[in-house]
């Protein structure tokens, strides 16, 4: 008797700082269309987005997350990774990258390996937030090496992916350069498979300047909300709900 393949889907998350509300408008579309994914795989701000979406957070939960003043202050953000933590337990399967600073190398952490350090790792942006020391090694940014960790998808058996990048590009002139040349001498960019279903869902134009994606502000966060919601409404997720 023939079967049919089983598919692993994963839902994959980009890093973006304050931009990560624009995610959390895709993704009130996204579940208005029945899209559960296998697996969710997120980077910096990504990581925040898709740790609550993997413990069951609706989409009104997480769009009202994003209108929070608190979130603003990269101050908070370790009391916001553990507020974050406790909200409930896993649901979905999920894991977070960051990056070993000292090695320059990508780092999955995957489930109940996952801690608040490791999502506040994930969101240190260098020379703004400070690095965190866990089990002996220094971890920053998981959107350092790569902004939309895909691979990390990918490594993990997923087949079909459905990849929210908010930032496709660097929203500024003078830092463009300096992380396009960082991340051409040391990124991390495996070719994605071809046997791989990629639905990739960005902003048609950049959200707003540098300083719009690291501070909060209510009216920039409710416009991209509905941006994100708008955009992500009619894409084509057929294949990704075939099982």
């Amino acid at each position: 008797m023939n079967t049919l393949p089983r598919y692993k889907t994963a839902l994959v998350l980009s890093g973006g700082g304050m931009f990560g509300a624009w995610q959390a408008g895709a993704w009130r579309a996204l579940a208005e269309r029945v899209f559960m994914p296998d697996l969710i795989v997120g980077a910096s701000a990504g990581s925040l987005n898709g740790y609550a979406i993997a413990c069951g957070a609706t989409p009104r939960e997480l769009t009202e997350f994003w209108m929070q003043p608190e979130l603003g202050s990269l101050r908070n953000l370790p009391r916001t990774t553990q507020s974050l933590m406790k909200f409930r337990s896993l649901q979905i399967e999920y894991a977070c990258v960051v990056t070993d600073l000292l090695r320059l190398k990508p780092r999955i952490i995957q489930g109940a390996d996952v801690t608040w350090q490791h999502l506040a790792a994930s969101c240190a942006i260098p020379g703004i937030m400070p690095h965190y020391k866990i089990g002996g090694r220094w971890y920053t940014d998981g959107g350092l090496l790569n902004p939309l960790p895909v691979w990390a998808a990918v490594d993990l058996g997923a087949t079909r992916i459905i990849a929210v990048n908010v930032l496709p590009e660097v929203p500024s002139l003078w830092l463009k350069p300096l992380v396009k040349g960082f991340r051409g001498v040391f990124g991390h960019h495996p070719a994605v498979p071809e046997t791989i279903q990629l639905t990739l869902l960005k902003p048609p134009a950049v959200l707003g300047s540098l300083r719009d994606a690291l501070r909060w502000n209510r009216d920039n966060a409710a416009r991209w909300i509905d941006a994100g919601y708008a955009a992500a409404k009619n894409i084509s997720i057929l294949n990704c709900l075939e099982r």
